[in-house]
C-alpha cells in the first residue's frame, strides 16, 4: 500500500489514486471473499518485514 502525503499532492492525483484503488478493487476476482488462515499469516509475515505490496496492475504490467 502506498504512503501518501496529502499537503504534497494535488487534488487531481489523490482522486487518480482513490480511482486506481476502487478499480482494483472491483476488478480483483477475489473481491469480498474471506481470507484463508495461512493467507492472513504471509500478510501479517509481510507487515512486518515491512516488505513493499505489489498492485495486481503491477502484476498484470509484468
Amino acid at each position: 500500500m502506498q504512503t501518501i502525503r496529502i499537503p504534497q499532492r494535488t487534488t487531481k492525483e489523490i482522486k487518480t489514486f482513490i480511482s486506481q484503488a476502487v478499480y482494483e478493487a472491483m476488478h480483483d476476482p477475489d473481491f469480498g471473499h474471506a481470507l484463508t488462515e495461512s493467507a492472513k499469516k504471509r500478510l501479517k509475515q509481510a507487515f512486518q518485514k515491512k516488505q513493499r505490496a505489489v498492485s495486481s496492475l503491477e502484476i498484470k504490467r509484468k
